[in-house]
């Protein structure tokens, strides 16, 4: 009967090698996590739990430009409401604009004498309630279609290159992608997210050699988070099922099992619970 052997590595953001500075969400930690081996059957990896602030900010680098035909607009990076949103817009454009919102639908209406033209290349159109990508001309005065949005980001994308995990995602271009865990938002800006692997799922990795750690963290539509210097922490657990190869084990085999990596000292271990007599007799033989 195969058994399993389970190992928990522990991540965190102030001990890795950052590729994106001070955003802590794209990092590589060189520690030696799977080699393959002949008697492991396949490999398992799970991220169990996560610590990880909310410290990004609801306007950042992926939306905060506003574009007119007119001028181009980058708003100041933060957490806002629908109100303090409004002023720091409006100090932006001047004073030839006005901008209200409607309580009761949640819309904004942006005015000017002579009119204005909202340019496609805008990217704060979730925030503002207008479409992606669309073009909009107003004589005067435009009542935005959708209601605004000041959510931020609804969940997280915890990603992982080297363990090939190979799990669906509507939002990549094949529906393929390297993500090893989703995580909800479920708390309210500057607090910690908890998050535990109920479920207990795990992802089935191929039996080879992997020698370091890559973790990427993205919103739900896949751009890179920038928690703002403020640390992230992972728990990762990988479990290595084996073969029970016992009857077939050589001598040499169980020897070269010692002094090894993570994985083969813990099968190390198990033998000696397993086979202490046979197993002294085989050290003292090898000796002579």
């Amino acid at each position: 009967m195969p058994i399993t052997i389970s190992n928990q590595i522990n991540l965190s953001s102030s001990s890795a090698s950052v590729k994106n500075g001070s955003y802590n969400s794209v990092m590589i930690f060189n520690i030696p996590v799977i080699k393959k081996e002949k008697n492991i059957l396949y490999n398992q990896v799970s991220l169990i739990n996560a610590q990880i602030p909310v410290s990004y900010y609801t306007i950042n680098e992926t939306n905060n430009l506003f574009v007119l035909s007119t001028a181009s607009y980058t708003l100041t990076n933060g957490n806002y409401n629908a109100t303090s949103f409004k002023t720091m817009l409006l100090a932006l454009l001047g004073v030839s604009y006005t901008m209200s919102l409607d309580n009761s639908t949640g819309k904004y209406t942006l005015s000017k004498t002579g009119g204005f033209t909202i340019m496609p290349t805008t990217t704060c159109y979730k925030i503002l309630g207008i479409e992606k990508n669309k073009t909009y001309v107003s004589s005067g005065t435009l009542i935005f279609p959708y209601p605004c949005n000041f959510l931020g980001i609804n969940r997280l994308k915890i990603k992982s290159a080297v363990f090939k995990t190979n799990n669906l995602d509507s939002n990549s271009n094949n529906g393929h992608s390297d993500l090893l865990a989703t995580i909800p938002v479920d708390v309210s800006q500057y607090s910690l997210i908890t998050y535990n692997n109920l479920v207990n799922f795990k992802n089935i990795i191929h039996n080879e050699d992997i020698n370091y750690v890559d973790i990427s963290i993205t919103d739900e539509s896949n751009n890179i988070v920038d928690f703002n210097g403020i640390d992230v922490h992972l728990t990762i657990q990988v479990d290595s099922i084996i073969e029970d190869f016992e009857p077939k084990m050589t001598l040499q085999e169980l020897l070269n099992i010692k002094n090894n990596n993570l994985v083969r000292k813990n099968i190390y271990s198990y033998y000696i619970i397993k086979w202490p007599l046979k197993l002294l007799f085989l050290q003292v033989f090898q000796m002579k």
